[in-house]
């Protein structure tokens, strides 16, 4: 199969090959050996590459009964975002400066700082690792075309009125949230098997003995911590309900104790603790600035994606970016609909 620059989407048979972390068969109704997907330059996203995404999401994922494998809904989000992500890749390498900017050092500084000490672990699956690598590089490809976008520049500027038409408009910014940061170390059932639970207790009793859980976690889970930051304590639907009663209840430099699921075993403390406040509009107009810059920056980012990326892409089936399109051409859906019927 041979796909120029831009991307594609095709359902084709395809023999599946399993990562090396799976250590059982996946459920029917979830897994489809004909789900394949062709993307940028003639590189594939097939059922394999999903479930490593899908691995590499769940260890950064604070339930620890999220499933071992992805429903066919859930295939479909992931395959997509990694097409859209190489396609940002393909359309960055096209800038003539791009090996310029971009080295090897570039994309492991990126890596690690999307990824912390996932990057460093020495028992993560290589597939996982190249994933990080690859997203990161990916990252990097958006960050760069849009810099290069006057457009972009722009909008990234609000202005005094702006944020008082904001703070008039938004009473539920006039608070601050409780916030909190909780230190997570995740114990994979795949990764650690039938020890498990007995590693859990082990690593608690020298979290409690260090007064540290991330100094513990060196020693035994090198790798496995990671800050899970909770922005809005009061409204979080997020976090399961035993996770979310303990970051609610418990004080900084508290340490839970193990937290089971189907997936994983899990430990958390409370790393720090912000109390929820009423804000004065000086108080608020630095973070509304932030807020409205950065919803600007998204919205730029969507219009770059459709009008600068899918216009000079290849992709099938042609209905496979019409979401995207129709929320910045209304009305596209229909027209389509329209023609086709004549």
């Amino acid at each position: 199969m041979t796909i120029s620059s831009g991307g594609s989407f095709i359902v084709g048979a395809l023999a599946v090959v399993a990562p090396a972390w799976v250590q059982e068969t996946p459920p029917t109704d979830t897994i489809d050996a004909n789900f394949v997907i062709a993307s940028a330059n003639s590189a594939v996203v097939t059922v394999h590459d999903v479930l490593v995404d899908w691995s590499l999401l769940s260890r950064r994922n604070a339930n620890p009964d999220r499933p071992a494998f992805p429903t066919r809904d859930e295939q479909q989000k992931l395959a997509k975002q990694l097409v859209i992500e190489r396609l940002w890749l393909a359309h960055a390498k096209a800038f003539p400066f791009w090996p310029e900017i971009v080295t090897d050092k570039m994309i492991t500084d990126e890596a690690r700082d999307m990824y912390g000490a996932l990057w460093i672990d020495p028992k993560l699956p290589a597939d996982e690792h190249d994933l990080m690598r690859a997203k990161a590089e990916s990252s990097l490809a958006m960050q760069i075309a849009l810099q290069s976008d006057p457009e972009f520049k722009r909008v990234s500027l609000a202005r005094p009125s702006d944020v008082q038409r904001s703070w008039d408009l938004n009473p539920e910014l006039h608070r601050v949230p409780t916030r909190v940061a909780l230190g997570r170390v995740t114990l994979g059932r795949a990764l650690h098997g039938a020890e498990v639970e007995s590693k859990a207790a082990r690593l608690r009793q020298l979290a409690v003995e260090k007064a540290s859980l991330e100094a513990a976690a060196a020693e035994l889970a090198p790798g496995d911590y990671a800050i899970v930051r909770v922005d809005d304590l009061e409204r979080d639907q997020n976090l399961r309900d035993d996770v979310l009663a303990f970051a609610r209840g418990a004080e900084a430099g508290e340490l839970s104790m193990p937290i089971a699921g189907e997936a994983s075993v899990m430990l958390f403390c409370v790393v720090s603790r912000e109390p929820g406040r009423e804000l004065t509009f000086e108080e608020a107009s630095s973070n509304l600035k932030r807020l409205i810059e950065n919803r600007r920056r998204e919205l730029r980012a969507q219009q770059y994606f459709v009008f600068n990326i899918l216009t000079q892409s290849f992709f099938l089936p042609q209905d496979l970016f019409d979401d995207e399109i129709e929320q910045l051409v209304p009305g596209t859906k229909a027209n389509k609909t329209r023609q086709a019927g004549n």
